[in-house]
């Protein structure tokens, strides 16, 4: 055999066996740490009875889309458009409102008087007269309005924080 043949032979064997050990001891790692789950589970049993399920502080979205309730002409010295037809606030920095208008409607309204009041405007997405999100800023104060058409006109979300 040549040397050649010798070395190519050699470095393909040190090549697999290196491949080999990248694999396996990863998997011997999964297999020990496995195995050290399973001995913590048999040492700590808990009985599937003894479970209970935790309240859910994930707040119920849902409802910010049908307020009820008289709405307000002002909220937090934001403005309520004039056209809305109910308005609940959820709490002190979510209010949401019915209004009979399309969402540019809102989203012109919106634009317009929180220019004149003082807040800039830091973003605004708009879903194709569906809706849209826009961010406003004013002090140290963050500003979102959500849009979105509904039966009869649009439900518009603010959240200030």
């Amino acid at each position: 055999m040549s040397r050649l043949f010798k070395f190519t032979l050699l470095s393909l064997l040190i090549l697999f066996s290196v491949a080999c050990g990248l694999i396996s001891n990863p998997l011997n790692q999964a297999k020990g740490l496995a195995s050290t789950a399973e001995a913590i589970a048999t040492a700590n049993p808990v009985s599937v009875s003894t479970l209970e399920a935790l309240p859910s502080s994930m707040p119920n979205v849902g409802q910010y889309l049908n307020p009820t309730g008289t709405p307000v002409s002002n909220w937090n010295n934001i403005p309520i458009m004039t056209q809305a037809t109910a308005g609940q606030e959820f709490n002190k920095n979510t209010y949401s409102f019915k209004a009979n208008a399309t969402p540019t409607d809102a989203q012109t309204f919106y634009a317009d008087q929180l220019k004149s009041l003082g807040w800039a405007s830091a973003f605004s997405a708009q879903g194709g007269g569906q809706g849209g999100v826009m961010f406003f800023t004013k002090d140290s104060n963050f500003l979102t309005i959500t849009i979105t058409s509904s039966d009869k006109g649009v439900v518009v979300l603010l959240n200030l924080q």
